[in-house]
């Protein structure tokens, strides 16, 4: 029989119902049977198929918790797969926004740089006050946004 996914096969559920069934038997049986002179070994045997029937209903019904458990944990997994994606997204174009205002930036500063009315050299100041150039004020700017450019 198939194995059932974070749970118990067919026939492992059959054989704990079935141990269930059985001890249940065993214990109206003994109800019966307790003015018997071997009361006390008939006890003995209950004590081992005890044991054996609380190792099944164990397995039995704690594959059915266990079962709500995984599956809150894989949807929990799934989520955070998910928006962990989506960061790395939203980073990725974080990465090329700052990698394009870094290249518009030394490309203002180059053209600026061929303008006679540019400001280079000046005192930062100077730099911050706009000039009559336009291309002059934009490579000042773009200078103080991105310092390294």
């Amino acid at each position: 029989m198939e194995q059932q996914q974070g749970g118990l096969s067919m026939l492992q559920a059959v054989v704990a119902i079935v141990l269930i069934v059985v001890f249940a038997a065993v214990l109206v049986v003994l109800g019966f049977l307790r003015d018997d002179e071997h009361w006390d070994r008939l006890v003995y045997l209950l004590g081992g198929l005890e044991a054996i029937v609380f190792a099944g209903v164990g397995a039995l019904f704690g594959s059915s918790i266990q079962r709500a458990g995984t599956a809150a944990a894989r949807q929990d997994a799934a989520e955070a797969k998910e928006e962990a994606k989506s960061e790395r997204e939203r980073a990725q174009g974080l990465r090329e926004a700052a990698t394009n205002g870094a290249n518009l930036a030394a490309a203002v500063q180059i053209a600026a740089a061929g303008e006679p009315d540019a400001r280079r050299g000046a005192r930062p100041e100077a730099a911050a006050q706009p000039s009559d150039g336009r291309l002059g004020d934009l490579a000042a700017y773009a200078q103080r946004l991105f310092p390294g450019v």
